[in-house]
């Protein structure tokens, strides 16, 4: 007898309402899945719809093949958000979840879901990125290593876990590759205004690199930033459950720990 099994979601509910209001779709960093902004989900105010997306080869999709580009892993999550027939969709992407969100956006926009808001934290825009030669990814494991434990995208103790790293490591190289080689179409914007959130302890993400985002959208962008270095969202998830709850329009439970406050 043959035993089928479903395939794991795209899409994982990570906080579930049935009041009205837009779907947020949380879009993850490099080598990370769904799970990690369960705090970020529990931290919104009730009254909100938050889903996060598990990449393929990531979280419940582990045994999938990893994806080829940004392009087929937008489509991918577009096609799930329109599964659940949103009203309105807010989009987070944090790191290389910034790149697959402006492309998920547009993707949106061809089938015609529109886009409330895209909140690109922690990355310089697409435009520029592609502008730019870089290779992280090529870097050896010691020195991957060293600037993921550095900027605090992994905690130390791991470095006592061979094992684990064995299998993160490659995962996490191949997100950072697809985000360092990612070409947008030349032009390219969104015509949902963005938010660029930065932590305001992050050497690696200027204030110049995040009002780069303006050059992405038609509408209007702005600039914010929170607590916390690079990995902010990992460090004060409260801060973006605040953004995210304040932008869905349901009461607001969580203060916005804001450093320096939001300019145009």
């Amino acid at each position: 007898m043959s035993v089928t099994t479903e395939p794991a979601p795209v899409l994982v509910r990570l906080k579930d309402t049935a009041a009205p209001g837009p779907l947020v779709v949380l879009l993850p960093h490099s080598g990370c899945n769904s799970t990690v902004f369960l705090p970020v989900a529990e931290a919104m105010a009730e009254g909100t719809w938050v889903m996060s997306a598990d990449y393929p080869g990531h979280g419940a999709r582990f045994v999938e093949l990893l994806a080829p580009d940004v392009f087929t892993l937008a489509v991918e999550i577009a096609d799930a958000v329109v599964a659940e027939a949103p009203g309105e969709v807010v989009l987070f992407g944090h790191s290389f979840g910034s790149i697959v969100g402006f492309e998920v956006a547009r993707a949106l926009s061809v089938r015609g879901v529109p886009v409330r808001r895209l909140f690109a934290s922690s990355c310089v825009d697409p435009h520029a990125m592609a502008a730019e030669v870089r290779a992280v990814h090529q870097v050896p494991d010691e020195v991957l290593l060293d600037l993921l434990v550095g900027h605090g995208g992994i905690d130390e103790e791991l470095l006592e876990e061979p094992e684990l790293l064995e299998v993160m490591l490659p995962i996490i190289r191949h997100d950072t590759r697809l985000g360092e080689v990612h070409r947008p179409h030349p032009g390219a914007v969104i015509d949902a205004p963005v938010t660029a959130v930065g932590g305001a302890d992050d050497p690696t993400v200027s204030r110049a690199d995040l009002a780069g985002w303006g050059d992405c959208t038609t509408a209007d962008c702005t600039v914010e930033f929170v607590q916390g270095g690079h990995f902010h969202v990992m460090e004060h998830p409260q801060s973006i459950a605040a953004l995210l709850t304040a932008e869905t329009g349901a009461a607001l439970d969580h203060p916005l720990a804001s450093a320096e406050g939001r300019t145009p």
